[in-house]
């Protein structure tokens, strides 16, 4: 008699369970089917002008065309990006509110800071990478040598004379370099400042890491050398500077841009934000637009993108501990 009233109070449990979940399922599919009704805001966690804010402002017209309705730009520069990824992680998850970060803002911060204020894996959902992209490892014009191989000679031969700049500590660029140290058995002094460009055009630093939209138009306009890039293989707008892995076997140092959505935005909304932007990185004009700034258009798919989070979360942890990395 009690094992029948058990069994029968799980297959009303069972059935409850069920039906919720259809519930959900129809919410979701009925709020796909309205979705959008007013303008969609987009958080760059950077500055105006910073290599997300350049290729959002490629893809967020088309991507207002697509889904009828206004998709406002917002920069909320700060913190290494945490002040925007904060607001998106707090927003509510109907799909009206984005975060379209660098992955340093999902997969480094936290092995940098002992306290967010988001959980980077936890309180977003991956939406759809839009590039990926590397770095260029540049030297100031007067730099002794001319190639990789010289340049790490050098460095092991005298360690710690040389210097490199970064955005600043912690920064993806400082993880790359710090990266390439480690592999190459070899040691330089650190200068952090805001503008590692900058630092290594005008001469105050030996060498740095700068993304390939800043990169390419420094070496093409003569005011830098180049020894290598952070991708597997070459950029196509730099098709003689090596990768660095041709050198260094095994390296590699990738970067993406994307779109994430604050957890529980409903699936289908999810899904469609990642078909239009799919479709809008297909079009021949956009993606030779981004490849021409060193940006190679991706749109992949949500569960893709999850496991690409995922992989470079472990991966920059790894890279971040064996530096010593922390900033508090």
């Amino acid at each position: 008699m009690m094992a029948a009233m058990i069994s029968a109070s799980r297959r009303v449990f069972a059935a409850l369970l069920l039906l919720a979940a259809c519930m959900g399922l129809v919410t979701s599919l009925a709020m796909a089917q309205t979705w959008p009704a007013r303008p969609v805001r987009v958080l760059v966690p950077f500055p105006a002008g910073s290599s997300p804010d350049v290729t959002l402002r490629i893809v967020a017209p088309r991507l207002a065309e697509a889904l009828g309705q206004p998709v406002v730009v917002e920069n909320r520069g700060g913190a290494a990006g945490i002040i925007g990824a904060e607001i998106v992680a707090r927003a509510a998850p109907d799909g009206y509110t984005l975060l379209y970060p660098v992955n340093s803002v999902i997969c480094a911060n936290e092995h940098l800071y002992s306290k967010l204020p988001y959980d980077p894996l936890k309180s977003f959902v991956p939406v759809t990478m839009t590039v990926s992209f590397g770095y260029v490892l540049l030297a100031r014009t007067t730099f002794p040598v001319n190639d990789l191989r010289s340049l790490i000679a050098m460095a092991r031969a005298e360690p710690g004379k040389l210097n490199f700049g970064s955005a600043g500590l912690g920064a993806g660029n400082h993880v790359v370099m710090e990266m390439l140290l480690d592999m190459t058995g070899t040691k330089m002094v650190h200068i952090p400042n805001r503008d590692s460009a900058v630092s290594v055009a005008s001469g105050e630093s030996d060498i740095s890491m700068v993304p390939s939209t800043t990169a390419i138009p420094l070496v093409r306009g003569g005011r830098t050398k180049a020894f290598g890039v952070t991708l597997p293989a070459r950029l196509a707008a730099l098709p003689d500077v090596p990768a660095i892995g041709e050198v260094v076997p095994g390296y590699a140092a990738d970067a993406w841009h994307g779109f994430l959505a604050p957890a529980g935005t409903p699936t289908a909304v999810v899904e469609r934000i990642a078909f239009e932007v799919g479709q809008i990185l297909r079009v021949p004009e956009v993606a030779q637009r981004l490849r021409d700034i060193g940006l190679e258009p991706v749109g992949d798919s949500p569960a893709h993108f999850a496991a690409t989070v995922r992989a470079d979360y472990d991966k920059w942890g790894k890279a971040i501990r064996s530096a010593g990395i922390r900033l508090d």
